[in-house]
């Protein structure tokens, strides 16, 4: 299959591009950096994936949101639907608010501007293309992630400081089962057209996390539970508050978020990662690049 990648020199675009080459199929890559704004398909495409997308924050606008997250996908379901040709579009469970085991169904509740536009794009995208597959890749790691990367800098320094107990449960996601689910969704393959969850096997408690990446770097870390209230206090003073006391570490870690896979696990789709295993990975990916 000859097959169109948005986001291609992305993180998790790097390894679609990776999986579907393995596969043995060949892979046009698109990236708004090398090639600028997306207009046409290359002639001969049969598939189209889109893993192009523009997070929040790091001084993202507006504008870049919107033109990442939904202009870039639109024109692209223009194109498979006049070539007739299948779209996969990656989105994120936080569409719904990325309550405790947040389904598919569950109305759209989006957490910020980031998620506002994927809910967009998905709305539109389901009314233009109806046979498109929609992945929802739940916290995604791996080596060459530098988001997550301030989570790992955190541990290493020994201390971690929690929200509350730090029970809140989170569903980490290696990057190569969220390709590999992209390979699933292929024609003919069991993930082929729907909105799915993608997650990793285990839902984890954000101290359970924390423990695994520990283990992966050899180092014991000391937490530090905050109550929750004190925690939001911190956060009313603005500079003035500690880097590890964040807004979005708040965010994340403060209460469950974590989507439900059972809808992709009965159609056959099954991760294979543990997550103690990515974070060994991911962590001699950090050593080797002299990150820590």
């Amino acid at each position: 299959m000859k097959v169109f990648l948005t986001g291609a020199t992305g993180f998790i675009g790097s390894y679609i591009t990776k999986a579907i080459e393995e596969a043995g199929h060949t892979v046009t890559k698109h990236s708004f950096s090398s090639h600028g704004h997306f207009s046409k398909l290359p002639p001969d495409m049969d598939i189209a994936v889109n893993a192009a997308g523009r997070l929040g924050g790091q001084g993202a606008t507006t504008e870049e949101l919107q033109e990442a997250n939904v202009h870039l996908p639109l024109v692209l379901c223009k194109e498979c639907r006049e070539k007739d040709i299948p779209l996969i579009h990656l989105s994120t469970p936080g569409v719904t608010g990325l309550a405790a085991n947040a389904k598919e169904s569950d109305p759209y509740d989006p957490m910020g501007e980031y998620e506002a536009t994927k809910v967009e794009a998905e709305q539109k995208l389901l009314k233009n293309c109806p046979d498109i597959t929609i992945l929802r890749p739940d916290f995604v790691f791996g080596p060459g992630d530098m988001h997550k990367f301030p989570l790992f800098k955190q541990i290493h320094k020994g201390w971690m400081p929690l929200v509350g107990s730090g029970s809140a449960k989170t569903r980490p996601t290696d990057v190569r089962d969220v390709a590999d689910a992209v390979l699933k969704s292929f024609p003919g393959q069991p993930l082929s057209k729907g909105i799915y969850n993608i997650g990793g096997p285990q839902v984890l408690s954000i101290k359970e996390l924390a423990l695994v990446i520990s283990v992966a770097m050899g180092k014991s870390v000391q937490f530090f539970p905050i109550p929750r209230f004190i925690f939001k206090l911190a956060l009313m003073f603005g500079p003035f508050c500690p880097k590890a006391l964040s807004k979005s570490r708040y965010n994340l870690f403060g209460m469950d978020r974590f989507s439900n896979t059972d809808k992709s696990f009965k159609k056959g789709y099954k991760p294979t990662r543990p997550f103690s295993l990515t974070a060994i990975e991911t962590v001699i990916w950090y050593k080797d690049q002299g990150l820590i």
